[in-house]
């Protein structure tokens, strides 16, 4: 008979020849509860301890993979504790459990540049991946693609080439890297470069992906962050159509994971609200799709799932967003809770600065928006190019035109101070105060600008000068100074001859040439283009087919003429007038009286018949409020005499024995 002890260990072994299998086929649970039996027989087991931990990681079970950790007191678990912290979302604790154990490996170092990176420490990141890269020699393709994330993150896009050089790189190697390059083509300005590459992004994730045997349905899901990016490049190059109906697809088949979803949503919103008329009802609606990526435990916070995965930019962005159409959704309190909680969390950011002023302006506290204003400390020129154009708008609103005359004045960029949507701001303002010339001299000012601009391409260059041009005529006419007009006009013609505002601009030139030299309005008035609406239409057919009108009916009786006759066309037979039939013996220079033209009708519906009236209950009838009409008196019961009189006894026949049926009544 073998003894206990190597029986134990007999079915130890054969639990370990039965674990084996499960591993292999992910079968977790499975696997979970045969180690669960090894340890209940040797609970001091270190290799199905290991297993155990390393199981509980693979089924990402996370939280029991910490809990059980705990209970092992084994402080060489260091590293899956961090692990599983940082798939927990608990990326601090995780950093400090790294920074507090000092064996320095290859794993640490890839799981501690991860853990910076999504903390947004992307200079920290991008120094440990070096050190990865240099010291422990590892330069794999995942740890190259992490490694352009980091830069592109960190705006450092402009260096991404160069590094993807130094590590031997380059975007056909795998889609990640081809995406994370066109990011940074993204960040840089290189929108066609970027559309190209997310291009090749999506056909080598397909061939990666077909070759997994993945089914369609996955392989769309894993490549939705392309394809969402794709979308978002292709709005940037003013394809707003393309990029709303691939957004559109991507929401309806809802395959994408719930962070990638969210981007799609924010974006998608961002596109619709440039072309919505009623903006709070827009607001509204967009709140509602907003709901369902936010915490529902948690006001004012992001899923958790949402919050795990995008970087901080991103969900900055989406929370900026949030709090943006709470204002414009007229949900001013709860605004105004999202920004004290954004500002607790982004302390430096002058996005919420311009939102807070936004959410001042809107409630009609200036004094309180110009506080905000003044004490916005922005590095950034557009975030003060912002500031800036939020002072004027607060100016106007106040009915300061001079002052914000002035702020627009004091915008130190060149560039866009002579930007048109800048100067018709300007020219608006001076117009209302009658400032004419200094419109003009503006006007002036901003074509000499334009003309000796070396950054604006050309495009740019020849639409604000035509843009000046048609001001700077219509300010003229507007003065009385034809001929300068004119002067002006014959520019804005040898600019641009063929638009339709050319020739707006002839025809109110014509006008006003009209008053003072006919002459020269007639000269003007021919060099106006022809009208291509009006080819082949003959305006004498068109008058005769005017109902009405004198030319219609005298066409209509127009007879043919001979030589019409003689080539064929036929006279229409005069009609004749039938003489109306009278009755006999009908004077009609005595007609007598007209006929009744009701006298079809019957007599009760003739405007004429009076309905009779029942007089007898005329005279019955109460008139007055209730209880006014004359009451009998026999009916009131405080009137003597009026007692009620008892009804005489009457003999009652013999009872119906029981049983006993009535007699029937026969024929008679």
């Amino acid at each position: 008979m073998a003894s206990p002890k190597a029986s134990k260990e007999d079915q130890v072994q054969t639990l370990f020849t039965k674990l084996a299998p499960l591993i292999k086929g992910q079968q977790h649970k499975k696997a979970i509860k045969t180690l669960d039996s090894i340890l209940k027989l040797q609970p001091a087991d270190e290799d199905a301890i290991k297993c155990k931990v390393a199981v509980l990681l693979e089924g990402s079970l996370f939280q029991e993979a910490l809990d059980y950790i705990s209970s092992t007191k084994n402080n060489s678990f260091w590293f899956e504790q961090a692990y599983a912290m940082y798939r927990l979302n608990k990326l601090q604790d995780a950093l400090d459990i790294l920074a507090g154990n000092l064996p320095d490996t290859p794993g640490k170092a890839l799981l501690e540049a991860q853990l910076h990176h999504r903390l947004g420490n992307y200079a920290a990141a991008i120094a440990t991946y070096n050190k990865l890269v240099q010291q422990h020699k590892v330069k794999t393709t995942e740890v190259g693609t992490n490694i352009v994330a980091a830069y592109v993150s960190g705006g450092r896009a402009h260096e991404v080439l160069p590094v993807m050089d130094a590590l031997a790189l380059s975007a056909s190697d795998g889609f990640e890297i081809a995406f994370n390059q066109a990011c940074a083509d993204v960040a840089i300005g290189k929108l066609e470069a970027a559309e190209q590459q997310l291009l090749l992004a999506q056909r080598l994730g397909r061939e990666t992906l077909y070759e997994d045997d993945l089914p369609e349905e996955e392989v769309e899901a894993e490549l939705a962050p392309v394809t969402s990016q794709l979308a978002h490049v292709v709005s940037m190059l003013s394809r707003s159509d393309e990029a709303t109906a691939t957004y559109q697809d991507l929401l309806t088949k809802h395959q994408a994971e719930e962070n990638v979803l969210a981007v799609v949503q924010n974006n998608l919103l961002a596109i619709q609200s440039g072309t919505q008329s009623h903006q709070k009802r827009f607001a509204a609606e967009a709140l509602k799709k907003f709901e369902s990526f936010m915490d529902h435990e948690a006001a004012g916070q992001l899923s958790p799932n949402v919050e795990s995965r995008l970087s901080s930019q991103q969900k900055q962005a989406l929370h900026l967003n949030h709090a943006l159409l709470l204002l414009l959704s007229g949900k001013a309190e709860a605004c105004q809770e999202k920004l004290t909680q954004l500002k607790h969390r982004y302390p430096n950011s002058a996005d919420i600065a311009l939102l807070e002023a936004s959410l001042h302006i809107k409630g009609g506290d200036l004094a309180a928006a110009e506080g905000v204003l003044g004490g916005l400390q922005a590095d950034n020129p557009l975030t003060t190019l912002r500031a800036v154009l939020m002072r004027a708008q607060m100016a106007v609103t106040s009915g300061k035109h001079q002052q914000a005359i002035s702020i627009l004045d004091g915008i130190n960029d060149e560039e866009v101070r002579h930007k048109p949507a800048v100067l018709a701001t300007l020219l608006a303002l001076q117009e209302q105060q009658q400032d004419l010339a200094g419109a003009i001299q503006r006007v002036q000012e901003g074509l000499q600008w334009w003309q000796g601009s070396m950054t604006a391409h050309k495009g740019q260059k020849a639409a604000a000068q035509t843009w000046l041009l048609q001001q700077l005529v219509q300010l003229q006419l507007k003065t009385g100074d034809r001929a300068k007009a004119g002067e002006a006009f014959q520019k804005l013609q040898a600019l641009d001859n063929s638009s339709s505002a050319s020739a707006k601009m002839l025809g109110q030139l014509a006008r006003a040439s009209a008053q003072g030299n006919p002459q020269q309005a007639l000269a003007l008035s021919c060099s106006l283009p022809p009208l291509p609406k009006l080819a082949g239409i003959s305006l004498d057919d068109l008058e005769a087919k005017v109902a009405g009108s004198r030319a219609g009916k005298g066409a209509a009786r127009k007879r043919p003429s001979e030589a019409d006759l003689a080539n064929g066309a036929v006279r229409e037979k005069k009609k004749r007038k039938q003489k109306p039939r009278l009755p006999k013996n009908f004077d009609p220079e005595n007609p007598g009286p007209k006929p009744d033209p009701e006298r079809w009708l019957p007599k009760w519906q003739r405007s004429d018949f009076k309905k009779k009236r029942n007089r007898r209950r005329e005279k019955e009838a109460v008139k007055g409020s209730q209880g006014a009409g004359r009451v009998d008196d026999a009916l009131d019961s405080t009137i003597e005499g009026n007692e009620p009189v008892a009804e005489p006894n009457r003999p009652k026949g013999p009872a119906r024995p029981a049983g006993a049926k009535g007699k029937k009544k026969g024929r008679r």
